[in-house]
């Protein structure tokens, strides 16, 4: 990404609503220009992708950059595999931040195994956040995404402040 599209770049946060306050919420107040969406587990994928890209038509800059966690991933990856070409352009990269294995229904045309990540894309797991490594895997290898292991112990839907490290990976793949 050159520097002068940084000037017209949105953080999307897609955060887990099922989760207490975290490192994502502290990111939606440190960004300057930053829009925000929430998705539950017990959610339809029509709801996600309707909540997804109601969030979405909010944004106005052409340079986005996806940050999404838990359900949100879910959530977003489900919006992703429906978008139009021109709409996933706009997308410059994406960290996808501890799945939630339970949270991928499979329905009748199997969104979630013919997503496909157009850009930059890490998956990050930590060693004891749930979310399985074979699964994460799989899952990095069929969305197009890098596997990255967080060097945090424990889970990443803890305190971990503002996340200085999910931080500095984002401004890496921004630059890179």
């Amino acid at each position: 990404m050159r520097t002068f599209e940084l000037e017209d770049l949105t953080l999307f946060l897609i955060r887990d609503a099922d989760e207490a306050e975290m490192w994502i919420d502290r990111w939606a107040v440190s960004y300057p220009v930053v829009q925000t969406a929430a998705a539950s587990s017990d959610q339809s994928i029509a709801q996600w992708q309707a909540n997804i890209q109601m969030a979405f038509e909010g944004i106005s800059g052409e340079h986005i950059a996806v940050v999404a966690h838990g359900a949100g991933v879910s959530a977003f990856l489900a919006w992703l595999y429906q978008t139009d070409i021109l709409t996933q352009k706009k997308i410059v990269n994406i960290i996808l931040v501890s799945p939630r294995p339970e949270a991928f229904p499979d329905d009748e045309i199997h969104t979630f195994r013919r997503a496909r990540c157009p850009c930059r894309t890490a998956l990050v797991i930590a060693e004891q956040n749930g979310t399985p490594r074979n699964w994460a895997e799989e899952r990095a290898n069929l969305w197009n995404a890098r596997l990255l292991l967080s060097p945090h112990s424990g889970t990443l839907n803890g305190a971990l402040g503002g996340w200085q490290w999910g931080m500095k990976l984002m401004q890496e793949m921004l630059l890179s």
